[in-house]
């Protein structure tokens, strides 16, 4: 029997034969969106922490600064040695 364009061909016009499926699927869509929001923001974690950390055995970025402000005067010996071995302690 024809039920017309809102009844469709499944039982009661709701979808795919379950009246709760529009419901489920809203719920795993808003689902999804969680997922997503959540490993963008771990990735961005991750890419703050990898920063930090020194690749290949490179000078950390912020002793090249130290290095910078250093040899622009900016800072005198003492303060220099202090600061390097707390950069270098972390």
């Amino acid at each position: 029997m024809y039920r017309g364009y809102n009844g469709g061909w499944a039982s009661g016009g709701y979808g795919f034969g379950f009246p709760w499926f529009g419901i489920v699927a809203g719920i795993l869509f808003l689902a999804l969106i969680g997922l997503v929001v959540y490993m963008m923001l771990r990735l961005r974690k991750i890419e703050r922490t990898s920063a930090a950390v020194p690749v290949n055995g490179s000078v950390p970025r912020s002793i090249e600064i130290l290095d910078e402000r250093f040899a622009r005067g900016e800072i005198d010996t003492e303060t220099y040695r202090t600061m390097k071995e707390v950069l270098e302690t972390k």
